[in-house]
């Protein structure tokens, strides 16, 4: 009687290094690839379709799409690096429109805020043509923000609280608008309102963290 059928087989083709996401730092990983063999007796002896492939991190046996393999943890970080800073750009530049007006000394403190969080100078130049940009758009600071809270862990929205504080007592004067303003941004980002009136408190009043 002959014995024939089929079942998959498992192989390891491919072996290097990859990120692991689960033991968070670079691991060895096993590729594998799982096909179809027809069997006579038992024994794999013509490969039909494949099944499917996925990469093994032997140290924490997770298993993985390959894609993974593509990705870069570095990359990645500058990527959102460089949307966060064009972010809290776009939410500070909502923040100097929010009264109406566009002070020359809002924008030279806009300037100085973005070297601060960027280490990178801003020419005037282009700042105001950014400025012009978001200006004709009518996106608010909130509407801006909205888009930016994804990106954001809670130090990052108290970057963005700062910064915008920063925008709106620039001309040395804190109007009921702009208050009102981050207010609702604070709201947009998910802050609960003691936490943003602890942040309000702490930029008003920097010495009281010096004296926790």
């Amino acid at each position: 009687m002959i014995i024939f059928g089929t079942r998959g087989v498992t192989t390891t083709p491919e072996r290097g290094t990859f990120f692991c996401p689960r033991c968070n730092s670079n691991q060895r990983y096993n590729f594998k690839r799982v096909r179809r063999f027809f069997t006579l007796y038992f024994i794999p002896v013509i490969p039909l379709d494949k099944l499917g492939e996925y990469v093994e991190c032997p140290a924490c046996q997770g298993t993985y799409a390959p894609e993974i393999l593509e990705y870069d943890p570095q990359t990645e970080s500058r990527q959102m690096e460089a949307l966060f800073f064009v972010a809290v750009k776009h939410v500070m530049i909502g923040m100097l429109l929010a009264d109406g007006e566009i002070d020359d000394s809002e924008v030279a403190m806009l300037q100085a805020q973005y070297e601060h969080l960027t280490g990178t100078q801003i020419p005037e130049d282009e700042l105001r043509e950014e400025i012009a940009v978001i200006h004709a758009s009518g996106d608010s600071p909130v509407e801006l923000v909205s888009r930016l809270t994804p990106q954001l862990n809670d130090s990052g929205k108290e970057t963005v609280m700062r910064a915008a504080y920063a925008i709106a007592g620039a001309d040395g004067v804190i109007d009921p608008s702009e208050q009102a303003m981050m207010i609702e941004i604070g709201g947009a980002m998910g802050l609960t309102k003691a936490h943003l009136a602890g942040i309000l408190q702490e930029i008003q009043s920097p010495q009281l963290g010096t004296q926790a």
